[in-house]
């Protein structure tokens, strides 16, 4: 039996959202829920859908995974004619773990109803608590979400489309949105593009979704990027624009490359008109990866590396690009169990149960225990990111109980020394193990027992991820990410957003 180790360092990306919009209603449930369970890698805390059919809708809200929540029974009971179908898979950024900030979200103007999903975080909560008329049920740990859609549902205006554009415009923060009000869904995003949302279309209609792995896994044809400020409309007469984003790449998170987004799904690198051309001729969150490992073999050569190895799953194509480059060989000698029910988990998104994360390590991954295989052997381990430093020290140690001589960890992603406050669960510089080592790879190294950890350079990372390489320099470092289309302030502590 090899050595289990569990993985997943307890960090939530903001969420995943799905809107299916029926031209005529259709019974089409299965299909939203397919797309969700695609997206299940973006929000692990809980579910929840809002079914709208001509004559009233129907929602259903719990916490646990897609496939333990929606089973065959809840599934027939709510697969109705549906006009607009909208979900959410929930990892908490703001607010509690409590059942009333599951999303969809609900709220009422009269008799309307107002349906919100977010990926992301508002900024400006406080700001929004205060213009609340009616703060019933609104608690001190309600998510900003609840807030917004309050606030929406109060809104001015003669239209909807007015009363949406103007709460949208009030609000700041990063944020994908999909709004259900009578037959029309809206979906917009922020003015910095921070988080991600696309759409495509569908042989009745259009589907909404964070990545375009989960469209595609419907077969959505004619993906496309929805624009940072855009605001579009989906009704019986079609697609409305409300309002048209600015052009360009924004401040796209840059954890989304290294970390969050599925390895299969894509995203446009704003190079030479290809956020116009078709998604699979945009740059996929694997190819990326295994280009910062290739950047890596560059920047950090390891001297008589017996072999790599990848942590499943995105620090697998790390590893096999620095092995590509450097002509290491690769071995997946570091197996994830997904027969496991941790093994399913994304722990570094479970901060609700970070105490516990020590433990689930033991059961995530597993080891090859065959003792020729690490006997004396000079091991690169390949990571997406060394968040907290739990889950490197254990892995760290249990090569080395195998019989490994040496531990050299090559990290996609640059040191993260600072706290999210823009969808990521990185609530303090504290828990941090670069802010507490002020980002010294050694110090680092020594804290989880490795030989050494090397990490990619900023500018190394920016080009990966820019298909041309051609990087801004700019004269403070700590804005390369922000003059480059990103937003690193994770890393650099410089944010295209003042917290307010």
């Amino acid at each position: 039996m090899g050595l289990e180790i569990s993985i997943d360092k307890v960090i939530q990306d903001k969420c995943g959202i799905v809107g299916v919009y029926n031209k005529h209603p259709k019974r089409t449930l299965p299909r939203a829920l397919t797309v969700a369970n695609r997206l299940q890698h973006r929000g692990q805390h809980g579910a929840g859908i809002v079914v709208k059919t001509n004559r009233k809708s129907y929602f259903f809200k719990s916490h646990g995974l897609i496939q333990d929540i929606f089973t065959p029974k809840v599934i027939s009971k709510f697969n109705k004619p549906a006009q607009w179908i909208i979900t959410h898979n929930r990892y908490g950024t703001h607010g509690g773990y409590k059942k009333y900030n599951l999303q969809p979200c609900i709220s009422y103007a009269q008799k309307t109803q107002v349906v919100v999903v977010q990926n992301g975080e508002f900024t400006s909560i406080d700001k929004m608590k205060k213009k609340l008329n009616n703060k019933k049920n609104i608690f001190h740990d309600s998510s900003d979400t609840v807030i917004f859609t309050k606030l929406l549902a109060e809104a001015q205006g003669n239209t909807w489309d007015e009363k949406v554009v103007s709460t949208i415009n009030d609000s700041k923060g990063a944020f994908s949105l999909i709004i259900g009000i009578d037959n029309a869904m809206y979906i917009a995003r922020d003015p910095d593009g921070i988080r991600p949302l696309l759409m495509g279309n569908t042989r009745d209609g259009w589907v909404v979704a964070s990545e375009t792995s989960g469209l595609e896994k419907i077969g959505a044809t004619n993906i496309r990027k929805i624009k940072r400020g855009e605001i579009l409309k989906l009704d019986s007469e079609g697609i409305t624009s409300l309002q048209n984003g600015p052009e360009g790449e924004g401040h796209f998170c840059d954890f989304e490359w290294a970390y969050f987004s599925y390895p299969n799904s894509s995203y446009p690198t704003h190079e030479n008109g290809n956020e116009n051309a078709k998604a699979r001729q945009w740059l996929s969150f694997a190819r990326f990866r295994e280009r910062c490992g290739e950047i890596m073999a560059e920047e950090n050569p390891v001297k008589n590396a017996t072999f790599a190895v990848g942590i499943p799953n995105s620090g697998v194509y790390v590893a096999m690009g620095y092995s590509n480059k450097s002509g290491i060989p690769y071995r997946q000698v570091i197996i994830r169990d997904h027969y496991d029910h941790d093994g399913l988990q994304r722990l570094f998104m479970r901060d609700d149960q970070m105490q516990k994360i020590s433990k689930r390590i033991l059961k995530k991954l597993t080891l090859n225990p065959d003792i020729n295989i690490w006997r004396k052997a000079i091991v690169v381990v390949g990571d997406d990111s060394i968040v907290r430093g739990n889950v490197s020290e254990r892995i760290t140690k249990a090569i080395l109980s195998l019989g490994a001589k040496e531990v050299h960890w090559v990290i996609g992603f640059p040191p993260v020394a600072h706290p999210c406050f823009l969808g990521v669960s990185m609530r303090s510089g504290e828990e941090l193990i670069a802010h507490r080592f002020n980002s010294d790879p050694k110090k680092i190294a020594q804290a989880i027992g490795a030989t050494s950890v090397n990490y990619i350079s900023p500018k190394g990372f920016i080009q990966a991820r820019k298909l041309s390489s051609n990087v801004k320099m700019p004269k403070d470092p700590r804005m390369i990410f922000l003059e480059n289309g990103g937003c690193a302030g994770c890393i650099t502590g410089m944010y295209p957003i003042e917290r307010e």
